[in-house]
């Protein structure tokens, strides 16, 4: 009897949970042999504490993350686009959207909208007996989220006295659009910066595609702190605060200030290892 009563009872318990998760995978709307919750459920890591006195060395780099390049393809999954995902969130206000890299103004949710978008010239005619008679009006084209396919990193390369470790901590984050004037396309400039800090929790529950196991799926903010990207640094902090293209010898010389990178890169590799001794 008791044998009957333990099997009943392992029944009951197994049918209500197929049941809740049967709910759980309509919900999550991917079809899978199982309930995946541990990406929308998973807790940002916190950094360790740090103290300016215990800041030795501090360097400041942006960074470009190319999403079309294979390495960073998991950007522009279709299933979970960033690009989409930090657009809808940024123009409905969800996510501020500050103006530049000094992180104290931003934009409003309808100023954000417009950021980016072209404006065409239309002829309203209002006679329909005669063409040439009307005004002339201006459409607004609000911009495309399949257009960003670059991000700019903004981040400090900190050497910790106190834990003896040298690593960067990634500041904010900045789509990056090339706007067009008068049919001419200028150079890349970003849509908005975001602030790390204040993303990173929704990153951690946002789903990327994982090229090695389809079980053990990633996040954006696993993406970012990981360092799972492939990426050339466009600024290092300067007298003139100018970028690398900014500079009279690498205006127009796209190999000249890859170059630049890579010399900025070994020079942060040098001061690390030069930091022990062997």
């Amino acid at each position: 009897m008791k044998k009957i009563a333990f099997i009943f009872s392992l029944l009951l318990v197994s049918s209500v949970s197929a049941q809740v998760d049967y709910t759980d995978f309509i919900t999550s709307g991917e079809h899978t042999s199982y309930v995946k919750v541990a990406v929308r459920e998973r807790p940002i890591i916190a950094y360790p504490p740090l103290r300016e006195a215990d800041v030795k060395f501090s360097r400041r780099v942006v960074r470009c993350i190319d999403g079309r390049q294979k390495m960073n393809k998991q950007l522009e999954w279709p299933r979970n686009p960033l690009n989409r995902y930090l657009y809808t969130e940024l123009g409905k206000g969800n996510i501020i959207a500050y103006k530049n890299d000094s992180l104290q103004s931003f934009y409003t949710p309808e100023d954000f909208v417009k950021r980016g978008g072209g404006e065409t010239p239309l002829f309203v005619q209002t006679d329909p007996e005669d063409p040439e008679i009307g005004y002339d009006s201006i459409i607004i084209i609000s911009y495309k989220w399949e257009d960003i396919h670059k991000y700019w990193v903004m981040e400090d390369w900190v050497f910790d006295y106190k834990h003896s470790v040298f690593k960067p901590r990634i500041i904010a984050l900045a789509p990056i659009f090339a706007p067009t004037y008068a049919g001419l396309t200028v150079n890349d400039q970003p849509l908005c910066w975001i602030k790390m800090d204040e993303i990173r929790y929704q990153l951690a529950n946002l789903e990327m595609f994982n090229r090695y196991n389809d079980a053990a799926r990633l996040s954006y903010d696993d993406f970012f702190q990981m360092r799972i990207f492939d990426s050339y640094i466009v600024y290092e902090s300067n007298v003139f605060d100018n970028f690398i293209n900014q500079y009279q010898e690498y205006i127009d010389n796209g190999e000249a200030s890859l170059l630049k990178s890579d010399e900025i890169k070994n020079d942060l590799f040098i001061f690390e290892h030069d930091l022990w001794q062997y």
